[in-house]
């Protein structure tokens, strides 16, 4: 049996550049279109909406408000706060003065495409808030660049995979937790405030922590919108992490990701990992005792896909391209960035667009010069 385990793409309200040549990896490296939706939230991930401006040529970029501290992702469609939460994201760069008429039609299509994909009877209690953010995402970049290769990525809460990690979590040498907790004491950390995170019997996100000294597991509701709300920590169990994987109503970090990974590998299964491992597989095989787990399949962290094209910031860093700005350019920006896609794809990199003109001047003018 071979496991492949896919985190490479996040829901977020505006998929970088970075988007197109994941697909285009995905079915390089792994030779298939199945694939995992990465639903564990990061802090304040996916949730800003920002906007390049050029001032003489001078590339100012601005972050509109109305950031989310964590976004539930993982929940379902038919949950009406988390839905309102992301759709208050457009909401409230509709609101303010600084996107343009076409900037402003895209953040309106984003929007109402999102929410119909949560309401769409028969559709919405199938999916999670973040599968319905990718599908609308993926279906304006396949309308903008045409030829991307179809991708099926679904939620761990709905793929029998979850109870493939279940499984190998239950059967970790040592136990899950001991092993947990000296992997934390040898980072010499305090806590892992999150290990992963999970859905209460009411339905409400929750973060799950490691406590390294005493070995214990416990839950507290997830600050989605602001800082934690005091409400008393429930303690978890080992088996309760377990089953609450295995039903669907957890997302694992990392770490629990890569102990399951090296379970398997120990097992004799053929396991392949496309995404960032952090150097975690090398430290569940240490812990574990499993020898080989760094050597398990998976690209050079940030190496599963990178940016087709970037802009230069004043600092002399760059910043990437993204959907709304693409969407907004024109027609023939929209053909060029095609040809950046497949000379990104054969440099192994970002291609970085000139210095002068608009966004939409420089897109032409970066194709054109890759399509002569």
């Amino acid at each position: 049996m071979t496991f492949d385990h896919t985190d490479a793409w996040h829901p977020t309200v505006n998929p970088s550049a970075r988007m197109p040549i994941h697909y285009l990896r995905h079915i390089a490296v792994l030779g298939h279109q199945q694939g995992i939706l990465n639903e564990y939230p990061r802090h304040r991930g996916g949730t800003t909406i920002r906007l390049p401006r050029f001032h003489d040529d001078r590339l100012d970029v601005l972050a509109l408000p109305g950031r989310l501290t964590f976004a539930p992702w993982w929940l379902p469609a038919n949950d009406s706060e988390a839905v309102a939460r992301i759709k208050g994201i457009y909401d409230t760069a509709l609101a303010r003065p600084e996107p343009t008429d076409a900037e402003r039609a895209v953040l309106a299509r984003l929007r109402d495409t999102f929410t119909t994909n949560c309401t769409r009877p028969g559709t919405a209690p199938d999916l999670t808030v973040g599968e319905a953010l990718w599908r609308t995402a993926d279906q304006l970049h396949r309308e903008l660049t045409p030829g991307l290769p179809e991708l099926d990525l679904v939620s761990l809460t709905r793929s029998p995979s979850r109870r493939v990690l279940a499984a190998a979590l239950a059967q970790v040498p040592g136990g899950l937790l001991p092993i947990l907790a000296r992997w934390a004491r040898a980072e010499r950390a305090a806590l892992w405030p999150l290990l992963a995170v999970a859905t209460s019997d009411q339905g409400l996100p929750l973060r799950v922590r490691l406590h390294p000294v005493s070995g214990r597991l416990d839950t507290e509701p997830l600050p989605v919108a602001g800082p934690p709300t005091g409400s008393r920590p429930a303690p978890l169990t080992e088996d309760d992490l377990i089953a609450l994987l295995a039903e669907g109503r957890l997302i694992p970090g990392s770490r629990l990701t890569a102990l399951a990974e090296t379970v398997m590998l120990g097992q004799g299964e053929q396991v392949r990992h496309f995404g960032n491992t952090y150097g975690h597989l090398s430290a569940a095989g240490h812990l574990t005792g499993i020898l080989g787990a760094e050597r398990i399949p998976s690209c050079p962290d940030d190496g599963d896909s990178w940016h087709y094209a970037d802009l230069p910031l004043p600092d002399g860093g760059s910043y990437p391209l993204h959907l709304i700005e693409l969407a907004a350019c024109s027609p023939q920006a929209h053909t060029a960035a095609t040809g950046l896609i497949t000379a990104s794809l054969a440099l192994g990199g970002p291609v970085h667009l000139g210095r002068r003109g608009d966004l939409d001047a420089r897109l032409r003018s970066g194709g054109a010069r890759l399509l002569r």
